[in-house]
């Protein structure tokens, strides 16, 4: 050890460390203070290891702190894992407090907590909730207003967690487009005609449609036994690490041996018909519905028009569309909720068409007394070369029906789908749909769904004539789950009309009007294709024997692209606004009303009234004046007088409009 310098001078100070080593820096290598808070050996901070001693670096500046598994800054150092809380707070940094008092916003979040539980409500409450009902409404514009301000301004720190699904969704776009371009020949298309996209498709004689004699044909695969549909926190944080090993992994040989048996049956169907038959899958229909809408939807779908076998009559079968160029919240929501069908720790029922469904245990459950469920982990020898494991819980049911109009017998159509989960253990109550729907903005309440989302599930429970849905809302910040969501024909409808202005007859006429178009085209492959050049057409492209100028290939198409949040960042429509009906976990932990500002501690502060005091009269000096003679100061005060107005008047105007495009979202 080195020798310890000491003071040699007055007794009271005598066997003390001096000056110079007691004053040392607190940021020296060498300080076992500095060393001790942060955790590192003072062994590797000697003068022969420079290179180690270079890690700690960050440590000792004032720099913020990153996270050096994602290198971002770290939003908080501390976290409390003692409770189950969630660590949001509203943004109020202007301090802007609500007309409710604090008792008046817990008896509203009480009935509207009744309200998604399907529970009775307290009458006390209700009549709290009928008193505020315009100081309501009222504050929920200006709350509106001020998390559109504020996620205008946070842009980049709310959609910063979306970097690591974003280079997930990337690599499982490569490894898919080399799985599809492998079965595509390498042929030139051209643009062979134009066709009007389904809202400029309006019926002469008809506005409405319905979709009737559902039946559902076959089903294969494995389907999810689901009593209640519930995400965990355990289980959405290890698929959070599961993520890097779903993307890597190619098609499972089950789900191409499922879309075998599919395709045998849909030759039967058709080899039976005796009149005009469309093949539509639910993402083809999809991006019929919901084309140009998002930036991050796919745009490009092959389509197959073929005669049917001694008949007159014509079969066109549209495919699934190729994956979206972009990331955004579709392409993300895809992604988990297709990991959370691989990897999700539940039990299983096998779907065979000769025999009745067999319960299967994906993963052994040991059940206690009090309920727990708790994984059984076997030991397995570590192997550098590990293989990843393939999705192997997949399934897919061929539903048959008929979109039919008030003039004509209406179109025979067929439809492909995969099934979300099931309630019993004969597979006879299907649960209609399952979304996972990530929050953006967790710490400001649950946003609206996406057209998308409400077209996808209302389609998925009326193919599959079930009752519920359910959309399970998770946190993009922390994958903490904040709320599960039931989901009904009527509430999605309601839904569709009050953010979208669109009724489902007439979305459905205009689908028919669509593919009646389709009728006149001459067998043949075709890929459908929209492009934001021609906002208002689909272009329907024709392969070609002889490359033009005008002519591009569909794998350079595909495979030279590399999707980016880019694009979708920099939309104009690409915020939600947050749903007044919906409280999450946040307002029921903060007791604060969806769409409003918190409420002070002590209520609300009214101002006190001023006592009226009559001042002293002043003496003042007359002075003789020309009558002619006007007073300038005060015309120049009123001349800025009206030009500070009619400033506020335009300002005025401007945060109207802003409102009103938020509204209208």
């Amino acid at each position: 050890m080195e020798s310890r310098i000491l003071y040699e001078g007055s007794s009271i100070f005598r066997n003390q460390p001096s000056y110079r080593e007691f004053n040392k820096s607190f940021e020296n290598a060498n300080d076992t203070l500095f060393a001790f808070l942060n955790e590192v050996d003072s062994e590797t901070l000697k003068e022969e290891q420079q290179a180690p001693s270079q890690v700690f670096t960050s440590y000792n500046c004032s720099f913020a702190r990153k996270d050096p598994r994602t290198l971002e800054v770290v939003g908080l150092s501390v976290y409390d894992h003692t409770t189950e809380q969630l660590s949001y707070g509203f943004p109020n940094t202007q301090e802007r407090y609500s007309v409710l008092s604090r008792a008046q916003q817990a008896a509203c979040v009480r009935v509207l907590l009744a309200w998604q539980q399907k529970s009775s409500v307290s009458e006390d409450d209700f009549l709290v909730w009928r008193a505020t009902n315009n100081k309501r409404c009222n504050e929920q514009q200006l709350v509106q207003k001020h998390i559109y301000n504020y996620a205008k301004v946070q842009q980049e720190r709310l959609y910063a967690p979306m970097k690591p699904l974003v280079l997930l969704y990337s690599k499982w776009f490569r490894l898919r487009m080399e799985h599809l371009l492998q079965a595509l020949p390498s042929v030139s298309y051209i643009t062979h005609s134009g066709l009007p996209q389904l809202p400029q498709c309006k019926g002469l004689n008809v506005e409405t449609a319905s979709m009737e004699d559902i039946e559902l044909l076959y089903r294969a695969g494995q389907v999810r036994l689901w009593p209640e549909v519930s995400l965990k926190q355990q289980e959405l944080s290890s698929l959070r690490v599961r993520l890097e090993r779903y993307v890597c992994t190619d098609v499972a040989a089950e789900h191409v041996a499922q879309s075998t048996r599919i395709a045998a049956e849909l030759e039967n169907q058709l080899y039976e018909a005796d009149e005009d038959v469309f093949v539509l899958p639910l993402d083809a229909m999809l991006m019929l519905l919901t084309s140009g809408t998002y930036i991050d939807l796919p745009s490009e779908m092959l389509l197959k028009i073929r005669d049917i076998p001694d008949s007159d009559h014509k079969s066109i079968e549209f495919q699934q569309p190729f994956p979206a160029h972009n990331c955004g919240w579709h392409t993300n929501s895809r992604v988990l909720t297709e990991a959370y069908a691989a990897y999700a720790p539940t039990q299983w029922l096998q779907l065979n068409p000769d025999a009745t469904a067999k319960l299967i245990d994906a993963v052994p459950i040991v059940e206690t007394d009090a309920k727990m469920q708790q994984l059984v982990y076997k030991v397995h020898h570590i192997d550098e070369n590990v293989q990843a494991v393939k999705q192997l819980k997949s399934n897919c049911a061929l539903i048959s029906w008929r979109l039919r109009t008030e003039v004509d017998q209406g179109l025979q159509i067929y439809s492909t789908l995969s099934m979300a989960a099931v309630r019993d253990t004969s597979a006879k109550q299907p649960l209609g749909c399952h979304l996972i729907k990530l929050e953006n903005k967790p710490d400001c309440g649950c946003e609206i769904m996406t057209k998308y989302e409400l077209l996808s599930a209302w389609l998925q429970l009326k193919l599959l004539q079930a009752d519920v849905g359910h959309c399970s809302r998770i946190s993009l910040r922390d994958f903490a789950p904040l709320l599960e969501e039931q989901l009904t024909l009527a509430a999605l409808e309601e839904q569709l009309h009050e953010y979208y202005h669109i009724s489902m007859p007439q979305q459905l006429c205009q689908m028919h009007e669509f593919l009646k178009l389709l009728r006149g085209m001459s067998a043949g492959e075709y890929l459908l294709r929209y492009t934001t050049k021609y906002k208002d057409k689909f272009l329907l492209c024709r392969p070609t024997l002889e490359p033009t100028p005008q002519s591009f290939k569909l794998q350079d198409l595909l495979a030279g692209t590399s999707p980016s949040n880019v694009n979708f960042l920099t939309q104009s429509n690409s915020y939600l606004p947050i749903s007044p009906k919906l409280c999450s976990r946040l307002h029921e932990e903060l007791q604060l009303l969806p769409c409003a500002f918190p409420a002070k501690a002590q209520g609300v502060s009214r101002p006190n009234k001023k006592v009226k005091v009559d001042k002293e009269p002043v003496l003042v000096q007359r002075t003789r004046t020309r009558q002619n003679a006007k007073p300038k100061n005060r015309k120049r005060k009123r001349s800025s007088t009206r030009q500070r107005k009619r400033a506020a008047i335009q300002a005025q105007k401007e945060e109207d409009k802003d409102l009103d495009k938020i509204m209208c979202l």
